[in-house]
């Protein structure tokens, strides 16, 4: 089943979603074989046959890799789907929930509608490349610096999900490394079901986004460097951060 309609029947909104079926998934993309190398945890989780497939995006699941932002959402058309969890209004509502970053003396919002829908955004914030990244079937969130080998890299959404074993996926909440987050109500507990797989477009490595770990290819084994970072709704982030911006969804943010 096609994670976007799952997605819909978890959450009701299955007329949004309905357009999403398993024969809109693009073919694999050219230059990004299936990567080796599994990390030795792959076998432990489900399905460990993840690193045998290229990426395979599936429509409407597309990373951010350019972001736009604002000091609102207001004077702009933004679509319904994007106000998911908002009160409709002519800009980012105050009850909105965000994961807010700061970084370098700059602050900015990441709404939770927005990361619903792309899951993964490319960001600079201060000096340092960010990534930020939610997955909503196991509403798990997870910041870190966007670097592979130390170089800035663009990371994107495989297609593919992998559930980890339930004991790293535990530890890695305790640790830190991921946290629990839901578009509707904010802090949320992490569920250790079929978790977001990204691959980096320098090694077309696969990183699982709860572990925060490379688990196929060259990168196999390697952690993130995780951010702090807050789940909290744009009222409270913005009379914490007064300088704050917010992230626009597309089209003023542009996605691949």
């Amino acid at each position: 089943m096609d994670r976007r309609v799952f997605l819909g029947l978890l959450t009701g909104a299955t007329a949004s979603l309905a357009g999403c079926t398993a024969g809109n998934i693009r073919p694999p993309i050219a230059g990004f074989p299936a990567p080796e190398n599994p990390d030795p945890v792959v076998q432990h989780g489900f399905p460990g046959t993840v690193c045998g497939d290229p990426p395979n995006p599936f429509v409407g699941i597309e990373a951010i890799l350019e972001p736009a932002v604002a000091r609102d959402w207001e004077g702009r058309t933004v679509a319904e789907k994007y106000r998911f969890g908002y009160e409709v209004g002519p800009g980012l509502a105050d009850d909105g929930y965000v994961i807010g970053v700061e970084r370098g003396g700059d602050a900015r919002a990441y709404a939770l509608s927005i990361l619903w829908w792309h899951e993964v955004v490319n960001d600079t914030l201060g000096d340092d490349p960010v990534l930020v990244t939610y997955c909503p079937i196991c509403q798990s969130g997870m910041v870190a610096e966007r670097r592979v080998d130390g170089e800035t890299a663009k990371f994107r959404v495989s297609g593919h999900l992998w559930q980890p074993p339930e004991i790293y996926g535990f530890a890695s909440v305790q640790e830190g490394r991921a946290f629990g987050a839901s578009a509707t109500s904010g802090e949320a507990d992490v569920r250790n079901s079929g978790n977001l797989v990204l691959y980096d477009d320098a090694t077309g490595s696969y990183w699982s986004q709860l572990l925060a770990k490379a688990i196929c290819g060259p990168q196999s084994g390697e952690r993130m460097r995780i951010l702090p970072s807050t789940v909290t709704t744009w009222g409270n982030w913005r009379a914490a951060h007064p300088e704050t911006d917010a992230i626009l969804p597309p089209p003023w943010s542009e996605t691949a």
